[in-house]
Protein backbone atom coordinates (compact mmCIF):
# COMPACT_ATOMS: atom_id res chain seq x y z
CA UNK A 1 0.00 0.00 0.00
CA UNK A 2 3.04 2.52 0.65
CA UNK A 3 4.40 1.35 -2.17
CA UNK A 4 1.88 2.28 -4.36
CA UNK A 5 1.43 6.03 -3.00
CA UNK A 6 5.04 6.16 -3.41
CA UNK A 7 4.94 5.19 -7.10
CA UNK A 8 1.82 7.88 -7.75
CA UNK A 9 3.24 10.31 -5.90
CA UNK A 10 6.88 9.92 -8.78
CA UNK A 11 4.44 9.83 -11.87
CA UNK A 12 2.65 12.88 -10.93
CA UNK A 13 6.29 14.74 -9.95
CA UNK A 14 7.62 13.35 -13.47
CA UNK A 15 4.64 14.96 -15.23
CA UNK A 16 5.00 18.13 -13.59
CA UNK A 17 8.41 18.44 -14.37
CA UNK A 18 7.86 17.36 -17.82
CA UNK A 19 5.31 20.07 -18.16
CA UNK A 20 7.57 22.81 -16.58
CA UNK A 21 10.69 21.60 -19.26
CA UNK A 22 8.51 22.03 -21.96
CA UNK A 23 7.04 25.64 -20.59
CA UNK A 24 10.50 26.63 -20.33
CA UNK A 25 11.62 25.41 -23.94
CA UNK A 26 9.01 26.75 -25.84
CA UNK A 27 9.69 29.46 -28.64
CA UNK A 28 6.75 31.24 -30.44
CA UNK A 29 7.29 30.74 -34.65
CA UNK A 30 8.22 33.99 -36.22
CA UNK A 31 5.55 35.15 -39.06
CA UNK A 32 6.51 35.48 -42.77
CA UNK A 33 7.75 38.92 -44.09
CA UNK A 34 5.99 37.18 -47.15
CA UNK A 35 2.36 38.73 -47.95
CA UNK A 36 -0.04 35.63 -49.31
CA UNK A 37 -1.25 35.61 -52.47
CA UNK A 38 -3.94 36.90 -53.17
CA UNK A 39 -4.84 33.99 -55.55
CA UNK A 40 -3.77 31.78 -52.95
CA UNK A 41 -6.71 33.72 -49.94
CA UNK A 42 -9.44 33.40 -53.01
CA UNK A 43 -8.89 29.91 -53.79
CA UNK A 44 -9.16 29.20 -49.63
CA UNK A 45 -13.09 30.41 -50.37
CA UNK A 46 -13.63 28.60 -53.43
CA UNK A 47 -13.45 31.30 -55.61
CA UNK A 48 -11.69 30.83 -59.39
CA UNK A 49 -9.93 33.67 -58.70
CA UNK A 50 -7.62 33.65 -61.99
CA UNK A 51 -10.85 34.95 -63.65
CA UNK A 52 -11.58 37.90 -61.00
CA UNK A 53 -7.80 39.36 -60.01
CA UNK A 54 -5.60 41.44 -62.28
CA UNK A 55 -2.36 41.63 -60.72
CA UNK A 56 -0.36 44.68 -61.48
CA UNK A 57 0.81 45.55 -64.57
CA UNK A 58 4.52 44.82 -64.47
CA UNK A 59 6.53 47.52 -66.40
CA UNK A 60 9.33 45.99 -67.63
CA UNK A 61 10.52 49.03 -70.57
CA UNK A 62 8.70 52.68 -71.26
CA UNK A 63 5.82 52.14 -73.28
CA UNK A 64 5.35 53.06 -76.60
CA UNK A 65 3.22 56.37 -77.12
CA UNK A 66 -0.12 55.63 -78.75
CA UNK A 67 -0.06 56.73 -82.27
CA UNK A 68 -3.24 58.37 -83.36
CA UNK A 69 -4.57 57.72 -87.19
CA UNK A 70 -4.91 61.59 -88.74
CA UNK A 71 -8.29 63.11 -88.88
CA UNK A 72 -8.53 63.06 -92.63
CA UNK A 73 -8.36 67.07 -93.83
CA UNK A 74 -11.99 67.80 -95.60
CA UNK A 75 -11.93 68.52 -99.38
CA UNK A 76 -11.73 72.16 -100.20
CA UNK A 77 -14.79 73.90 -101.65
CA UNK A 78 -13.67 76.15 -104.35
CA UNK A 79 -14.57 79.64 -103.29
CA UNK A 80 -17.48 81.68 -104.46
CA UNK A 81 -16.80 85.03 -106.05
CA UNK A 82 -18.26 88.29 -107.28
CA UNK A 83 -17.75 90.04 -110.76
CA UNK A 84 -19.76 93.81 -110.30
CA UNK A 85 -21.26 94.81 -114.08
CA UNK A 86 -21.96 98.60 -114.31
CA UNK A 87 -22.69 99.98 -117.78
CA UNK A 88 -24.05 103.77 -119.08
CA UNK A 89 -22.88 106.03 -116.02
CA UNK A 90 -23.16 108.69 -118.75
CA UNK A 91 -25.82 110.86 -116.67
CA UNK A 92 -23.80 110.26 -113.51
CA UNK A 93 -20.96 111.88 -115.68
CA UNK A 94 -22.82 114.67 -116.90
CA UNK A 95 -25.12 116.51 -113.82
CA UNK A 96 -24.78 114.42 -110.42
CA UNK A 97 -20.99 112.35 -110.16
CA UNK A 98 -21.51 111.91 -106.23
CA UNK A 99 -24.25 108.79 -106.89
CA UNK A 100 -21.02 107.58 -109.52
CA UNK A 101 -18.58 108.22 -106.56
CA UNK A 102 -20.90 106.31 -103.90
CA UNK A 103 -21.03 103.24 -106.06
CA UNK A 104 -17.35 102.81 -106.97
CA UNK A 105 -16.40 103.45 -103.01
CA UNK A 106 -19.24 100.54 -102.43
CA UNK A 107 -17.71 97.94 -104.54
CA UNK A 108 -13.99 98.80 -102.21
CA UNK A 109 -15.81 98.80 -98.58
CA UNK A 110 -17.77 95.60 -99.97
CA UNK A 111 -14.68 93.78 -101.81
CA UNK A 112 -13.87 91.25 -99.05
CA UNK A 113 -17.29 90.19 -97.48
CA UNK A 114 -18.54 89.35 -101.12
CA UNK A 115 -15.25 88.48 -102.74
CA UNK A 116 -15.08 90.73 -105.37
CA UNK A 117 -12.82 89.87 -107.70
CA UNK A 118 -13.41 92.92 -110.41
CA UNK A 119 -15.76 95.28 -111.95
CA UNK A 120 -16.62 95.73 -115.28
CA UNK A 121 -18.11 98.43 -116.99
CA UNK A 122 -20.07 97.85 -120.50
CA UNK A 123 -19.62 101.68 -121.96
CA UNK A 124 -20.88 104.88 -122.19
CA UNK A 125 -18.98 106.19 -119.20
CA UNK A 126 -19.67 110.11 -120.09
CA UNK A 127 -22.74 111.36 -121.82
CA UNK A 128 -20.73 114.05 -124.00
CA UNK A 129 -16.90 112.75 -124.85
CA UNK A 130 -16.50 117.01 -126.38
CA UNK A 131 -16.56 118.25 -122.33
CA UNK A 132 -13.88 117.52 -120.25
CA UNK A 133 -16.10 118.05 -117.03
CA UNK A 134 -18.17 115.17 -118.15
CA UNK A 135 -14.45 113.12 -117.75
CA UNK A 136 -13.08 114.23 -114.82
CA UNK A 137 -16.53 113.92 -113.29
CA UNK A 138 -16.35 110.11 -114.46
CA UNK A 139 -12.53 109.78 -113.35
CA UNK A 140 -13.46 111.21 -109.82
CA UNK A 141 -15.34 107.68 -109.32
CA UNK A 142 -12.87 105.92 -111.28
CA UNK A 143 -9.98 106.61 -109.48
CA UNK A 144 -11.53 105.25 -106.21
CA UNK A 145 -10.79 101.79 -107.40
CA UNK A 146 -7.59 102.21 -108.46
CA UNK A 147 -5.12 100.31 -106.22
CA UNK A 148 -8.05 98.52 -104.49
CA UNK A 149 -10.03 96.78 -107.11
CA UNK A 150 -9.41 96.54 -110.94
CA UNK A 151 -11.87 98.28 -113.04
CA UNK A 152 -11.90 96.06 -117.24
CA UNK A 153 -14.03 98.56 -118.87
CA UNK A 154 -14.80 98.64 -122.61
CA UNK A 155 -16.17 101.98 -124.48
CA UNK A 156 -19.92 102.71 -125.77
CA UNK A 157 -21.43 105.58 -128.56
CA UNK A 158 -21.14 108.34 -125.95
CA UNK A 159 -17.53 107.85 -125.21
CA UNK A 160 -16.27 107.43 -128.74
CA UNK A 161 -19.00 108.68 -131.34
CA UNK A 162 -21.37 106.36 -132.64
CA UNK A 163 -20.06 107.28 -135.93
CA UNK A 164 -16.40 108.08 -135.78
CA UNK A 165 -15.21 105.57 -133.29
CA UNK A 166 -12.36 108.05 -131.81
CA UNK A 167 -10.70 106.41 -128.97
CA UNK A 168 -8.33 109.02 -128.39
CA UNK A 169 -9.90 110.86 -125.10
CA UNK A 170 -11.59 107.71 -124.26
CA UNK A 171 -7.55 106.04 -123.88
CA UNK A 172 -6.43 108.86 -122.29
CA UNK A 173 -8.04 108.89 -118.88
CA UNK A 174 -7.17 105.07 -119.18
CA UNK A 175 -10.70 103.81 -117.85
CA UNK A 176 -9.71 100.22 -118.37
CA UNK A 177 -7.11 98.70 -116.52
CA UNK A 178 -6.16 96.35 -118.40
CA UNK A 179 -2.67 97.36 -119.32
CA UNK A 180 -1.35 94.52 -121.72
CA UNK A 181 -0.22 96.30 -124.99
CA UNK A 182 -0.47 92.11 -126.58
CA UNK A 183 -3.34 92.00 -125.09
CA UNK A 184 -5.21 94.36 -126.99
CA UNK A 185 -6.38 95.16 -130.41
CA UNK A 186 -5.90 98.40 -131.74
CA UNK A 187 -4.64 100.27 -128.47
CA UNK A 188 -7.59 99.01 -126.69
CA UNK A 189 -10.27 99.06 -128.71
CA UNK A 190 -10.76 95.73 -128.07
CA UNK A 191 -8.76 93.57 -125.03
CA UNK A 192 -8.87 90.29 -123.43
CA UNK A 193 -8.13 89.38 -119.79
CA UNK A 194 -7.74 85.91 -117.95
CA UNK A 195 -7.97 85.02 -114.77
CA UNK A 196 -8.75 81.40 -112.58
CA UNK A 197 -11.53 81.87 -109.66
CA UNK A 198 -12.64 78.89 -107.61
CA UNK A 199 -10.76 76.15 -110.01
CA UNK A 200 -12.07 77.70 -112.62
CA UNK A 201 -10.02 79.39 -115.41
CA UNK A 202 -12.01 82.33 -117.41
CA UNK A 203 -11.71 85.10 -120.27
CA UNK A 204 -12.61 88.25 -120.57
CA UNK A 205 -13.47 89.43 -123.33
CA UNK A 206 -13.70 93.48 -123.98
CA UNK A 207 -15.46 94.48 -127.09
CA UNK A 208 -15.50 98.15 -127.44
CA UNK A 209 -17.56 100.17 -129.70
CA UNK A 210 -17.15 99.25 -133.22
CA UNK A 211 -18.56 101.04 -136.87
CA UNK A 212 -16.85 97.73 -139.02
CA UNK A 213 -16.27 94.23 -138.30
CA UNK A 214 -12.25 94.76 -138.50
CA UNK A 215 -12.04 93.64 -135.11
CA UNK A 216 -13.97 90.25 -135.57
CA UNK A 217 -11.05 87.99 -136.75
CA UNK A 218 -8.88 89.12 -133.45
CA UNK A 219 -11.64 88.28 -131.31
CA UNK A 220 -11.98 84.79 -132.78
CA UNK A 221 -8.16 84.09 -132.92
CA UNK A 222 -8.27 84.67 -128.96
CA UNK A 223 -11.52 82.79 -127.91
CA UNK A 224 -9.76 79.71 -130.14
CA UNK A 225 -6.48 80.28 -128.37
CA UNK A 226 -8.26 79.70 -125.03
CA UNK A 227 -10.64 77.18 -125.85
CA UNK A 228 -10.56 75.28 -121.74
CA UNK A 229 -11.47 78.90 -120.38
CA UNK A 230 -15.23 79.83 -119.93
CA UNK A 231 -15.26 83.05 -121.78
CA UNK A 232 -17.23 85.85 -120.56
CA UNK A 233 -17.47 88.79 -123.55
CA UNK A 234 -18.43 92.45 -122.70
CA UNK A 235 -20.06 94.46 -125.51
CA UNK A 236 -21.98 98.07 -125.23
CA UNK A 237 -24.55 96.86 -127.42
CA UNK A 238 -25.92 93.57 -127.87
CA UNK A 239 -29.68 93.31 -126.74
CA UNK A 240 -32.77 95.33 -127.51
CA UNK A 241 -35.09 96.30 -125.03
CA UNK A 242 -37.41 93.43 -126.37
CA UNK A 243 -35.04 91.06 -125.83
CA UNK A 244 -34.12 90.57 -129.64
CA UNK A 245 -30.45 91.36 -130.88
CA UNK A 246 -29.60 94.57 -131.89
CA UNK A 247 -27.48 94.46 -135.44
CA UNK A 248 -23.78 94.33 -133.26
CA UNK A 249 -25.66 91.39 -131.76
CA UNK A 250 -26.17 89.39 -134.95
CA UNK A 251 -22.88 89.36 -136.04
CA UNK A 252 -20.76 89.44 -132.99
CA UNK A 253 -23.49 85.89 -132.28
CA UNK A 254 -22.61 84.71 -135.63
CA UNK A 255 -18.90 85.17 -135.56
CA UNK A 256 -17.91 84.69 -131.83
CA UNK A 257 -20.62 83.05 -129.94
CA UNK A 258 -22.22 80.26 -132.18
CA UNK A 259 -18.71 78.69 -133.62
CA UNK A 260 -16.83 78.63 -130.45
CA UNK A 261 -18.53 76.47 -127.45
CA UNK A 262 -16.48 78.04 -124.14
CA UNK A 263 -18.58 81.54 -124.82
CA UNK A 264 -21.07 80.87 -122.21
CA UNK A 265 -22.05 84.64 -120.93
CA UNK A 266 -22.52 88.02 -122.35
CA UNK A 267 -22.76 90.75 -120.61
CA UNK A 268 -23.90 94.82 -122.09
CA UNK A 269 -26.06 97.73 -121.89
CA UNK A 270 -26.80 101.00 -124.31
CA UNK A 271 -30.22 100.13 -124.40
CA UNK A 272 -32.72 100.89 -121.57
CA UNK A 273 -34.16 98.87 -118.54
CA UNK A 274 -33.18 94.92 -117.82
CA UNK A 275 -33.62 92.24 -119.99
CA UNK A 276 -32.02 88.86 -119.92
CA UNK A 277 -32.28 86.03 -122.76
CA UNK A 278 -30.36 82.44 -122.86
CA UNK A 279 -29.45 81.83 -126.26
CA UNK A 280 -29.04 77.48 -127.51
CA UNK A 281 -26.40 75.73 -129.27
CA UNK A 282 -26.46 72.01 -129.61
CA UNK A 283 -27.17 71.67 -125.72
CA UNK A 284 -25.08 75.20 -124.84
CA UNK A 285 -26.75 77.56 -122.94
CA UNK A 286 -25.38 81.47 -123.42
CA UNK A 287 -27.01 84.01 -121.17
CA UNK A 288 -27.05 87.40 -122.21
CA UNK A 289 -27.38 89.78 -119.81
CA UNK A 290 -28.65 93.88 -120.33
CA UNK A 291 -29.10 96.63 -118.14
CA UNK A 292 -29.21 100.54 -118.21
CA UNK A 293 -31.56 102.07 -115.55
CA UNK A 294 -29.24 105.84 -116.08
CA UNK A 295 -31.72 107.22 -119.05
CA UNK A 296 -34.80 107.99 -117.08
CA UNK A 297 -36.17 110.91 -115.49
CA UNK A 298 -34.55 110.37 -112.28
CA UNK A 299 -31.15 109.41 -113.78
CA UNK A 300 -31.12 105.66 -112.58
CA UNK A 301 -30.08 106.61 -108.77
CA UNK A 302 -27.20 104.33 -108.72
CA UNK A 303 -27.92 100.86 -109.20
CA UNK A 304 -24.86 98.47 -110.21
CA UNK A 305 -25.25 94.52 -110.48
CA UNK A 306 -23.32 91.57 -108.63
CA UNK A 307 -23.03 88.37 -110.04
CA UNK A 308 -22.20 85.90 -107.16
CA UNK A 309 -20.70 82.54 -109.36
CA UNK A 310 -20.83 78.90 -107.24
CA UNK A 311 -18.24 76.94 -108.86
CA UNK A 312 -19.82 74.24 -106.46
CA UNK A 313 -23.28 74.66 -108.51
CA UNK A 314 -22.42 76.46 -111.34
CA UNK A 315 -25.30 78.61 -110.61
CA UNK A 316 -24.67 82.62 -110.81
CA UNK A 317 -26.78 84.71 -108.66
CA UNK A 318 -27.76 88.36 -109.62
CA UNK A 319 -28.16 90.97 -107.55
CA UNK A 320 -29.54 94.75 -108.20
CA UNK A 321 -28.64 97.17 -106.08
CA UNK A 322 -28.06 100.99 -105.32
CA UNK A 323 -25.68 102.36 -102.91
CA UNK A 324 -26.93 105.72 -103.13
CA UNK A 325 -30.79 104.77 -101.88
CA UNK A 326 -29.62 101.63 -100.20
CA UNK A 327 -32.16 99.65 -102.30
CA UNK A 328 -32.43 96.72 -104.30
CA UNK A 329 -34.18 96.28 -107.56
CA UNK A 330 -34.69 99.13 -109.67
CA UNK A 331 -37.61 97.32 -111.81
CA UNK A 332 -40.91 97.01 -110.07
CA UNK A 333 -41.03 93.21 -111.45
CA UNK A 334 -38.02 92.14 -109.07
CA UNK A 335 -37.41 89.36 -110.97
CA UNK A 336 -35.77 90.79 -113.65
CA UNK A 337 -33.29 92.43 -111.14
CA UNK A 338 -32.61 89.49 -109.01
CA UNK A 339 -32.67 86.17 -110.02
CA UNK A 340 -30.86 83.01 -110.67
CA UNK A 341 -28.74 81.19 -113.78
CA UNK A 342 -28.70 77.84 -113.98
CA UNK A 343 -25.47 75.66 -115.16
CA UNK A 344 -24.27 78.97 -116.41
CA UNK A 345 -20.55 78.22 -116.81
Amino acid sequence: MKKSRLLRRIWLLALFLGCVYAALSYEPAIPSSASPSPLAAFSQNGINAEKIYIPAPQVTATPTALTLAPTPTPTPQPTPFCICHISDTQYYAYKIPEIFRTMTRYLVDSKEEFNILFAVHTGDVIDNRHYERHWTNAKSAIDILEGELPLYCIAGNHDVGADTADYTAFNSYGFNFAKDASKQYEGGECWYETFNAGGTDFLLLGIGWQVNTDYLPWCASVLAAHPNHVAIILVHSFLSDDGSLTTNGKRIESALIEPYPNVRLVLCGHNDGSVRIQLEYKGRTVNALMYNFQDDTENGLGYLRLLMFNPVTRKIAVTTYSPYLDDYNYCSDGTLDTFTLVDAF
